[in-house]
């Protein structure tokens, strides 16, 4: 069981650097839970409007065939999604609702027109839950069942536990590489067209690759140490120790479950770089054997992030004054620069600032930049 749940979570983590691999992962995900498929939603929103659309799903499903269920039932699993979405927010950490929400007993759920629809397809129940409590728009895994059995058994809830928050942080962490699929570009083949620092690691943490703007952040900023062997540390002890865990035991990474921003190593502010951690277990580009490495992303928050604010304002209620310095602090500009700006005394900068971070859950400005770019940052150079 251990040994089965620890080579899933490598598989898992492979799709950070290779978006393609999304489909086969939740299709074993779902075998391993004796369910139809999984399938992962996502609002795309805009001033006056938002889209509901399902960007990932296991190998087993026609994309186009969801589309049309979306379509066809748009009004029904709007609803839907908006119950499952309530109920799990009220927990932190990443949970499972089953669809007994959304109806009083099996006969109302049958009588739901999308469950009707469902039903034709062989699947009757449901369990959804947000993988990202920082963006609700992203990462609403749902998982589908067969109408010949019932909702998930304790047991296979324990897997889906043990398993989800390593889905979250490997969605999470994905984004470059699906901007680069996007125009049909891998990770690795095009590293240097990213904004972001990005160093591949072997077994032993020792660098095998690393990009252009990885290359600059170590030599601008006190933080890496690359050793005579070619392995790589962080020179901040507390900061080492937890690099260390991460390439120590796959387990230890997913604990901060549908927040994976806040595992990311923050750095001093004098830094400003915002490290994150996953393990690479295959990588085609390097190697047709097992690799057993490690990719890391490095951002510095001191260049200006290009991200799309409104989402977030309407997430955490800032008003227009907090995103005026929002929108400064996305351009790079510490409380000093923004004092400067704004004609505004450097302590009240800095009690602003802190209010934007109180209202987000950020311990730090460099956390709270990180948390801007999971609301839309683009990663790609122009």
């Amino acid at each position: 069981m251990q040994t089965d749940t620890h080579d899933t979570i490598l598989s898992i983590y492979d799709a950070v650097a290779d978006d393609t691999l999304w489909p086969n992962v939740l299709q074993k995900l779902a075998t391993r839970i004796n369910a139809v498929g999984c399938i992962v939603f996502e609002w795309h929103t805009t001033l006056d409007s938002r889209q509901l659309v399902a960007p990932l799903a296991s190998a087993n499903y026609d994309l186009a065939a969801i589309e049309t269920y979306i379509e066809k039932c748009y009004e029904h699993e709007v609803r839907d999604q908006d119950i499952f979405e309530s109920h799990s927010l009220a927990q932190d950490q990443i949970d499972l609702i089953e669809d007994d929400v959304l109806a009083p007993g099996i006969a109302g759920l049958k009588q739901l027109p999308n469950v009707q629809t469902l039903q034709k397809l062989g699947i009757l129940h449901r369990a959804a839950g947000l993988l990202n409590k920082d963006n609700t728009a992203v990462s609403r895994f749902s998982v589908q069942l067969a109408d010949k059995r019932g909702r998930l058994t304790p047991e296979e809830r324990a897997r889906l536990t043990a398993i989800l928050p390593h889905i979250a942080k490997a969605l999470d962490l994905g984004r470059p590489a699906k901007q680069l699929a996007l125009e049909h570009q891998s990770m690795l083949a095009a590293m240097d067209r990213l904004t972001i620092g990005v160093c591949i690691l072997d077994t032993g943490g020792r660098v095998v690759l690393e990009n252009e703007e990885f290359k600059r952040q170590r030599n601008a900023y006190p933080v890496f140490l690359k050793t005579q062997n070619g392995v790589l540390r962080l020179r901040k002890p507390d900061d080492q120790k937890h690099f260390a865990a991460l390439l120590e035991n796959v387990f230890n990474h997913g604990k901060f479950g549908a927040r994976p921003r806040k595992e990311a190593i923050s750095t001093s502010e004098s830094s400003f770089l915002c490290v994150e951690v996953a393990p690479l277990n295959k990588v085609l580009d390097i190697t047709s054997k097992v690799f057993g490495g490690f990719i890391v992303y490095s951002t510095d928050t001191s260049l200006p992030i290009h991200c799309n604010a409104l989402p977030m304002q309407r997430a955490y209620g800032l008003t227009d004054a907090e995103m005026n310095l929002v929108d400064l602090i996305a351009e790079g500009l510490t409380n000093s620069q923004i004092s400067e700006r704004r004609e505004r005394s450097v302590p009240t900068i800095n009690t602003q600032v802190k209010s934007i971070l109180a209202k987000t859950h950020c311990a730090t400005r460099t956390q709270f930049v990180r948390l801007m770019m999971s609301f839309g940052a683009n990663f790609l150079d122009s």
